[in-house]
């Protein structure tokens, strides 16, 4: 006999008799399996939709801080030629870094099922590449 057979059995004798049993109450305060796997469900979505957020964080910050790159390179239009040249790199290393957090969010996105991510292009454009000044 299972376990609960057993306690089916248990809690319909007790009633019968009319016992109110703390014990067969604590059992009844169970969470069910069906309870527990909707239980696991949920948290499992949120670990998944918490992750997703973070690496969405990450793509954010990353664009951010191209940005700023940019504003610094076009606040040195009559900087000296090195230090322009400095600016420009710095911007398209952080470009190649904005890059790869928008191709990590990609992956992670695909890995927990989502298929139509065109718009991510939109969502986070990547601007094109700085041309190094001419020495």
């Amino acid at each position: 006999m299972s376990t609960q057979d057993r306690f089916k059995r248990l809690a319909e004798e007790l009633r019968a008799h009319g016992v109110q049993s703390e014990y067969l109450s604590r059992v009844e305060a169970r969470v069910t399996p069906e309870q527990q796997l909707e239980n696991l469900q949920a948290e499992i979505a949120q670990e998944v939709a918490g992750a997703l957020g973070r690496t969405d964080m990450r793509v954010n910050l990353a664009l951010a801080e191209l940005e700023l790159c940019k504003a610094r390179y076009e606040q040195a239009a009559g900087a000296p030629l090195a230090q322009r040249r400095a600016l420009a790199e710095a911007f398209n290393a952080q470009r190649q870094v904005a890059q790869a957090r928008v191709r990590e969010l990609l992956i992670h996105r695909e890995a927990i099922g989502f298929r139509r991510n065109a718009v991510l292009n939109e969502l986070y454009p990547i601007p094109a590449r700085l041309a190094l000044p001419e020495t």
